[in-house]
């Protein structure tokens, strides 16, 4: 088939980004990003059709307002405009500067704007060209297999670093070479946060597959008799088993405290959407103790590892105690239009008084940097997009019958509620690796509701 190269691109690729491109480096970051363009362009040439999708107007317009929106950031104003426009703008250019330039945009720093919006159109252009390339239900499932085959090797990756001793074992070109070992796992995206949020996208899907294994939503024999069943049939089913189990130890070991907190709640929201896909209220009732024993066991096991970072973490020098409420005081500076996407590391400068000059490039929660770079304007504009699409894939998701399609859509939606839950703590989704990742569960989710289906509206 003509579209086995652009499959065959896009697996290599999900098993090189978190290697190199998972970390935040001055050379494999853009490089990064040009491997997925060519990927996108190479794969223009293999869109087949018009795919039809619940609310896709709505989609189309905040996609062009978003754009109209960055663009409006970047248009050098008059000084008399930039003061009706963004007087939070003039305010902290007469800090910095010794003089006010006669037109400035109203973006703190534009080039770093221009960055964003760069990015941002990568993935866009990702996800419309990947949505259009045929795939078949194979295609699907064999894509979400090298991303599991991509995660269980970075939790093997991260044991590796562990045992020897070495933090930047496999990560010979992460900028800060005299980072010394660190007592949890981070894998080769440099940072535990960063690294069980990877892991968090991924689990549900492994869950997934593996319950699609058990033939879980269809009828006939109990959940025990389908286990031993196919266990019979199949041994490799115990690959699907050991793998979410692999993975969650290994978000444990990180000692992410959002990261385990969210891997709780996707448990949980995972088997209550579960559950209510199944028509016996006695299966509802094993399958919800199945599912409270997961969470205490994750409970008993993580609390003893991540206790001590609890309780060390004093109030006074936690970042995010003292970002959080900085980056709201910014944000109120700029209202409406905000500092400019992509300029929070600048933007912040005047505001961080109690971190010692430390250079905070991020808020460690993507709502409020979101809010501050883009405004109120910006800010809803860019989560309404985001927004609309994942409620897209869950209306599409409802009106399917058919088991498989069920089954791996409730991996994917509970991925895209790890990915939006563990965003409210930290800036995992400004990693290339972590956002890839994100993009390329909303194409599955896209190709998976829509698999031999239009929506018209």
């Amino acid at each position: 088939m003509k579209n086995r190269s652009v499959i065959i691109y896009l697996k290599a690729l999900i098993l090189l980004s978190p290697i190199p491109f998972g970390c935040v480096g001055r050379i494999f970051s853009p490089l990064f990003y040009i491997l997925l363009l060519v990927l996108s362009i190479v794969a223009l040439g293999q869109v087949e059709k018009q795919v039809h999708i619940l609310h896709e107007k709505k989609i189309r317009y905040f996609f062009y307002a978003f754009l109209g929106f960055l663009a409006w950031q970047m248009i050098p104003l008059p000084l008399f405009l930039l003061k009706i426009f963004s007087p939070g703008t003039v305010h902290s250019l007469t800090q910095l500067k010794d003089q006010v330039p006669t037109f400035h945009p109203i973006s703190m720093v534009p080039l770093e704007t221009v960055v964003f919006a760069f990015k941002f159109l990568v993935f866009a252009l990702f996800f419309w060209v990947m949505i259009r390339v045929k795939f078949e239900k194979k295609d699907i499932i064999s894509i979400l297999k090298i991303l599991m085959l991509s995660s269980v090797l970075q939790v093997f990756l991260g044991f590796l670093k562990y045992l020897q001793g070495n933090r930047l074992f496999f990560l010979f070109f992460y900028e800060d070479s005299n980072v010394s070992l660190i007592k949890f796992l981070t894998g080769t995206l440099g940072n535990a946060d960063h690294f069980a949020f990877y892991l968090e996208m991924i689990l549900p899907l492994f869950l997934a597959l593996f319950f699609l294994k058990l033939q879980f939503l269809e009828a006939g024999q109990s959940l025990r008799e389908k286990f031993l069943s196919v266990l019979d049939e199949n041994k490799g089913v115990m690959v699907y088993f050991a793998g979410p189990v692999f993975l969650g130890a290994g978000i444990i070991l990180t000692g992410s405290r959002s990261g385990i907190i969210t891997m709780i709640f996707s448990f949980l929201i995972f088997g209550q959407l579960s559950f209510y896909l199944k028509q016996r209220k006695s299966l509802r009732k094993k399958l919800k103790f199945f599912f409270i024993g997961i969470t205490a066991l994750v409970l008993f096991i993580g609390v003893q590892s991540t206790m001590d970072k609890f309780l060390s973490t004093r109030i006074e020098n936690a970042g995010r105690f003292l970002r959080w409420p900085a980056t709201m005081t910014m944000a109120q500076d700029f209202p409406i239009f905000g500092t400019g996407f992509g300029t929070y590391r600048y933007a912040y400068f005047l505001y961080d008084l109690d971190e010692g000059g430390k250079w905070s490039t991020h808020a460690h929660n993507d709502y409020l940097e979101a809010a501050a770079e883009g405004g109120i304007i910006g800010s809803v504009l860019f989560f309404l997009l985001i927004g609309m699409v994942i409620y897209s894939i869950v209306s599409m998701w409802g009106y399917r019958k058919h088991p498989e399609v069920k089954m791996i859509g409730i991996g994917i939606i509970t991925s895209l509620f790890a990915a939006a839950f563990h965003s409210i703590f930290d800036f995992s989704l400004h990693i290339p690796s972590n956002v890839f990742v994100f993009v390329l569960i909303l194409v599955l989710g896209i190709k998976l509701v829509t698999y031999k289906r239009e929506f018209k509206e």
